[in-house]
């Protein structure tokens, strides 16, 4: 490696050296190079010394240290393209070096072009620039900066000023869950840099986000949400909507399990008022499938009239941002003097889904089937979070189980087994007798088993004994099995030598 400065001849013929010190080096296959450095020497040197760095990592194979990488992120893009042209790096690694906000676009651009909706890239891009808006380069994500940028996290609701003016307004800190949702986010974008060879590793792999415990909703009774659609019927304008708006939203809400996201894109085209279906498709999904849920007849009627004068592409129905949803219900159902107890939960729009799982647990409908309707990819989900247990059902699944202080012959009896007997409800395997297996019809019991049994399974009194014989009692068991109720068989002793 040689540091020199060239020279060269002006306008007045005379020799000049230049301004920049140049650098003479051979690369890691014996190559010959010539570089121009800088006007100081001394960054110049520092220019010489990281080069001869690269060289040797190619030589040997090796990956670039973290501060090489860092360095190589604020060489002149000029310089990059070389030593991308002469061996020394990776064109990927020159990639790794432009500016964070290049990266998260083109991860932004991967998102869709794998199948993800535009909706779920915008949000996951959102998240990552909000909390990566104080680092320029990849480089400088720090697991320590990042996780002081999460806990500044605030949660915000839509509102308007006084001049009617929509903002952001901040109502506390961001919850447990939200945090990891941003977390998550960070790492799957550092994730997609390694996977894309645009860097060597994944700064915060090993953070991971506290546990959060889930908020536990409450699933509004039958009798609450008739209760309710009957005080909407009867109240005034809230949140932008009218009283019968709500009712249809509410409805709407608790008959085919629809989030609020997915109610609000609904446009009046997606509704199938002649064969009573409603069609979200998956744009507007969380599982980015499409949706088709039935619709009830009173139902279907309830939005002919909504629906009057409106064009397919109008907005199906009328919503109030995202965040007042909770408030509205939460007020619908004060004024409907509805109280739910903080034990079985917290009231949000959302309780409506709970809702719909729950009715359809109560109305016996097929676990996979409600694992459809609700559209989960886990049955466990369904069963376990969104289906809870009504008021009443416990104490009536107890009244029904048989009573411990009467007697077995005051209880009712079932028919059970394969010859039609009746057997005990609470003591069962104790056979009675019925008319079908009655002595008078099937003659041959009283001198096989039950002669036998009364007897001590003494033979000399039977009809033709066999001298040194012993009777098969299993084979006689199975012969009576086979005596079918109401005909008349033969059940003859079988006799082993």
């Amino acid at each position: 490696m040689r540091l020199y400065k060239d020279t060269y001849r002006n306008k007045d013929g005379k020799t000049k050296k230049t301004k920049r010190w140049y650098l003479d080096f051979k690369d890691h296959l014996k190559r010959r190079h010539y570089l121009a450095g800088f006007a100081d020497k001394g960054a110049t040197h520092d220019l010489a010394r990281q080069i001869v760095s690269l060289a040797s990592c190619r030589a040997s194979n090796g990956s670039l240290t973290p501060e090489l990488q860092r360095w190589l992120e604020l060489v002149p893009d000029s310089m990059k393209k070389k030593f991308v042209k002469w061996g020394l790096v990776d064109a990927q690694r020159v990639e790794g070096g432009k500016l964070l906000s290049i990266h998260l676009k083109d991860w932004k651009k991967s998102i869709t072009d794998s199948g993800k909706t535009d909706r779920h890239a915008r949000q996951q891009y959102n998240r990552v620039k909000s909390i990566f808006s104080g680092f320029n380069f990849y480089s400088e994500i720090r697991a320590s900066k990042l996780q002081g940028e999460i806990a500044k996290l605030k949660n915000t609701v839509r509102a308007r000023n006084d001049k009617g003016d929509m903002y952001d307004k901040i109502v506390g800190d961001a919850s447990l869950t939200t945090k990891k949702y941003y977390l998550g986010a960070a790492n799957q974008f550092c994730r997609w840099m390694v996977q894309d060879c645009r860097v060597l590793d994944n700064p915060i792999k090993h953070l991971t986000a506290t546990k959060a415990q889930g908020e536990k909703r409450a699933a509004l009774e039958p009798e609450e949400l008739r209760v309710l659609l009957t005080y909407a019927g009867t109240a005034g304008t809230s949140y932008s909507l009218t009283g019968y708006e709500r009712i249809v939203v509410y409805r709407i809400a608790a008959e085919t399990g629809f989030r609020a996201s997915e109610i609000d894109s609904l446009k009046v085209s997606n509704f199938d008022l002649v064969n009573g279906q409603v069609v979200l498709t998956g744009d507007h999904t969380k599982n980015d499938n499409d949706a088709s849920i039935p619709l009830r007849q009173s139902t279907v009627d309830m939005l002919k009239e909504s629906f009057s004068g409106k064009l397919p592409k109008a907005k199906a129905f009328k919503m109030p941002c995202l965040s007042n949803l909770a408030r509205m219900i939460r007020k619908d159902l004060k004024a409907a003097k509805i109280e739910v107890d903080p034990d079985r939960g917290v009231v949000e729009f959302h309780s409506l889904r709970h809702s719909f799982g729950t009715m359809l647990a109560a109305a016996g409908v097929h676990p996979k089937t409600a694992q459809q309707l609700m559209r989960h990819s886990d049955i466990n989900l369904t069963m376990s979070r969104y289906t809870h247990v009504l008021r009443g059902q416990e104490r009536s699944a107890i009244e029904n189980l048989p009573d411990l202080e009467k007697s077995p012959q005051s209880q009712k009896q079932v028919k059970t087994g394969t010859d039609y007997s009746i057997v005990d409800a609470v003591s069962k395997g104790v056979k009675k007798s019925s008319p079908a297996t009655s002595p008078t019809k099937c003659s041959k019991h009283s001198n096989t088993l039950q002669y036998i049994a009364k007897d001590g399974g003494n033979v000399a009194k039977q009809e033709n004994p066999v001298p040194g014989s012993k009777i098969d009692v299993f084979t006689a068991k199975n012969e009576v099995s086979r005596c079918t109720p109401g005909r008349a068989r033969t059940c003859d002793l079988r006799i082993r030598n």
